[in-house]
């Protein structure tokens, strides 16, 4: 009786592992087969960059595009590289970026994947297209509470926000299906035909409201610099500039100079992103007679498709409906 319960218990367990090791072949099996796939793996670095390329590369035979993860809340600037980025830039045969430093860890990316081909959107239409160069500044702070003065520098450089003005963002569009078809000519045709429809839906399909006259030469403020794309094209001028994120100190002084600021020119309209401005657009709203509005930048969610038209046709509605 007991020879049976043993030969019993010995025959379960050659069956368990000879059906762990069938499990395991395969599945070694189908990763190998998946590494060995000749398909083109491109990885975008956000979502404004991943919206244009899902749209450049469409149907194109055994191309797939993958969006590096992004956070829920706070700046692009300040993002790090999860170990699953990593994991997937492991596989990628290309990243494309908006650049402009905008993705701060690229210099990290180089040095892991020194091999791995970067487009750079930034790079490609910064000579062509009405890119906002901020000048250098240096101000003083008041330190009211030790009687001291502070002085900050700020470096010269670019408003690396491209994609919130529709007309860098074809040209961004252009240079991902330049990019894609140097490293993939069999598909080079694909890309370009892509690339051409998309702008022409954009040329189409984008509706300002007419603000581009009701607000040509009017005064602006901006809370988030990303929107000084937007007024750049509606031709409206910026006349103060507060960039609020979750890190930024906002001195009293500021704060000041921006609702005088307002006050003084006679703005209309200010453009701010609800998550940071909320608190600083109340005070606006107090202060002034000036109109705060909650744009989106584009940069969180699960976007797909056509929704870069969507998300901005959403802005200008939000600012024409405010007016």
């Amino acid at each position: 009786m007991k020879k049976s319960k043993y030969l019993f218990v010995l025959l379960l367990l050659i069956s368990i592992s000879v059906v762990l090791l069938g499990g395991t072949f395969f599945y070694v099996k189908l990763n190998n087969k998946q590494s060995d796939d000749s398909e083109l793996l491109v990885m975008t670095s956000c979502n404004p960059v991943y919206l244009a390329t899902i749209n450049v590369v469409g149907d194109a035979e055994g191309v797939t595009v993958q969006n590096l993860s992004q956070p829920t809340t706070g700046c692009l600037h300040d993002y790090t590289l999860t170990t699953e980025d990593m994991k997937n830039l492991s596989k990628a045969d290309v990243l494309i970026v908006n650049g402009g430093g905008m993705e701060g860890y690229l210099e990290d990316v180089v040095e892991a994947y020194p091999n791995l081909p970067i487009i750079d959107t930034f790079e490609a239409v910064e000579e062509d297209y009405p890119v906002i160069i901020e000048e250098e500044a240096e101000e003083e702070e008041e330190d009211h509470s030790h009687g001291t003065s502070e002085e900050h520098h700020h470096d010269e450089g670019a408003n690396s926000h491209i994609w919130m003005s529709e007309e860098i963002y074809a040209g961004q569009v252009q240079a991902i299906a330049d990019g894609l078809a140097a490293l993939d000519s069999s598909n080079a045709s694909v890309y370009a035909s892509n690339a051409d429809t998309f702008i022409s839906v954009m040329d189409s399909q984008i509706d300002n409201q007419g603000l581009d006259e009701t607000l040509s030469g009017a005064n602006v403020a901006v809370l988030h610099e990303a929107f000084a794309y937007t007024a750049q094209s509606l031709g409206a001028n910026i006349v103060a500039t507060m960039d609020l994120d979750e890190e930024r100190q906002v001195s009293a002084g500021e704060v000041s100079d921006f609702i005088d600021a307002i006050n003084e020119n006679n703005v209309q309209v200010v453009f701010a992103e609800y998550d940071y401005g909320h608190a600083m657009g109340e005070l606006i709203t107090e202060q002034t007679d000036a109109k705060v509005v909650y744009l989106e930048t584009l940069v969180h969610g699960d976007y797909s498709g056509l929704d870069y038209i969507t998300v901005l046709n959403k802005n200008y509605a939000v600012i024409k409906n405010s007016l």
